[in-house]
């Protein structure tokens, strides 16, 4: 549960980073830059899901205990 959490937080961090400078100009990269830009926002949505999942895991795990 956070170990989702925190492998979520950090391939968020790294996708925002990553894609940041880019995702504004994505019409006038290259194949090569788009692909990467796409790359990018997967690690971003990828991150976000995880914590999401955590954080339900979580939610039900408490639930289930008490």
């Amino acid at each position: 549960n956070y170990v989702l959490i925190i492998i979520g937080i950090i391939l968020s961090i790294m996708g925002f980073v990553q894609g940041y400078r880019y995702i504004f100009d994505f019409n006038t990269l290259t194949m090569y830059g788009k692909g990467y830009v796409t790359g990018t926002i997967v690690l971003l949505i990828l991150g976000v899901a995880l914590i999401i999942a955590g954080f339900f895991i979580r939610k039900k795990a408490n639930h289930i205990v008490s």
